[in-house]
């Protein structure tokens, strides 16, 4: 009964998770928009909680907030792999 507004909180991550896989899984040219550094912070910051949940036994929780950090992990995963090939195309200049 103590982490029911968590539980509840969690519950609209859960499906804004759900919602934001299927835009992105629609129209991946929405990716492209986010920062790198946000990105990387943000999963940070979810895997975090995710941790807690898990050490504070919190599964009800750390459940509802696996498609949310699902979401995130692929926007980082396609960040990064735009901003090493946008660096892998750059030519190299020789001094």
């Amino acid at each position: 009964m103590d982490t029911l507004l968590l539980d509840a909180g969690n519950l609209f991550l859960f499906l804004s998770g759900f919602l934001m896989l299927y835009t992105a899984y629609r129209d991946r040219k929405i990716l492209k928009g986010y920062n790198l550094l946000g990105t990387l912070l943000i999963v940070l910051a979810i895997g975090l909680a995710l941790a807690y949940y898990a050490q504070q036994g919190y599964w009800l929780s750390f459940a509802l907030t696996l498609p949310n950090y699902t979401y995130w992990l692929i926007v980082c995963t396609s960040v990064l792999g735009r901003k090493f090939r946008r660096s892998s195309l750059t030519p190299i200049s020789e001094t």
